[in-house]
């Protein structure tokens, strides 16, 4: 459990440390967001809550009341001083009961001017149209990912087709055209959306279909969007060198984002 800060909350209480780890419940009975905040500002929030409504509604099988979450996540960004960092937003619905726990956790943001390596791995999430954190995926998901020294694993399903990374979204690029998975299978990303409206706005092709594990050698870059990395270019994807970081139609990508991001924060 990646906790961080002094202030942590449960239900309607806000407990320290100590409180807080006694009443929480390891459970994959869950739903949950993490929430990117900079300049002290919830970045993409009612996409977010669209996206935490539908993970409740499909796992749940119901609506739960959640019309108040965004007041107390402003009172635990508020007591531990958030200016920049993540925040977890986790239900777990255990005996029948649903318990709410909002909490800042650990962050680490990549360097996108270096970029990152990647693996791929044969291996699916179960429903990636759920945000819900499964411990036993997450643990061997890790395990890969240190073992290998790289940033993250990219899966692929039975068929040999990419569909996304453990905690990402995976786009190629070939000329002006942008490959990515179509999002019926998997998790809609909520960067992923912003990162789709921009490529259409710069006027290049998207292509929402998966590319075949075999086929990655005939694209030109390879990158990933996520609430922490942003759009953040590939250098290798099981070895193989990719040029992401020059890449003309990628850089554009980047900078069209981050001035989004400028504006929203303005």
């Amino acid at each position: 459990m990646d906790l961080i800060g002094d202030k942590f909350l449960f239900n309607d209480k806000i407990l320290d440390k100590e409180e807080f780890l006694k009443v929480y419940c390891y459970s994959s009975n869950n739903v949950y967001e993490v929430i990117r905040i900079m300049d002290s500002n919830i970045l993409f929030w009612e996409d977010h809550f669209k996206r935490l409504k539908n993970s409740i509604f499909k796992f749940n099988g119901k609506d739960i009341e959640i019309d108040d979450l965004l007041q107390k996540i402003n009172i635990v960004i508020n007591v531990n001083k958030i200016d920049s960092g993540n925040l977890k937003i986790e239900f777990v619905f255990d005996d029948y009961k649903c318990k709410l726990y909002i909490y800042p956790i650990k962050f680490y943001y990549p360097n996108k001017e270096i970029g990152v390596d990647v693996i791929t791995f044969n291996i699916e999430r179960e429903n990636p149209n759920v945000k819900t954190y499964n411990y036993d995926f997450k643990t061997k998901v890790q395990k890969i990912i240190n073992e290998n020294n790289v940033y993250e694993i990219v899966l692929v399903n039975k068929q040999g087709f990419i569909t996304e990374g453990s905690r990402t979204n995976v786009y190629f690029i070939k000329d002006n055209c942008f490959f990515t998975a179509p999002e019926n299978i998997v998790l809609k990303g909520v960067t992923r959306m912003k990162v789709n409206k921009i490529i259409n706005e710069l006027g290049f092709v998207l292509v929402e279909e998966s590319v075949f594990k075999k086929d990655i050698f005939k694209f030109d870059a390879c990158f990933l969007t996520s609430t922490s990395s942003n759009v953040l270019p590939v250098n290798k994807i099981d070895g193989l060198c990719m040029n992401s970081l020059s890449n003309m139609y990628l850089k554009e990508v980047m900078y069209s984002f981050e001035e989004y991001l400028k504006n929203k924060l303005r």
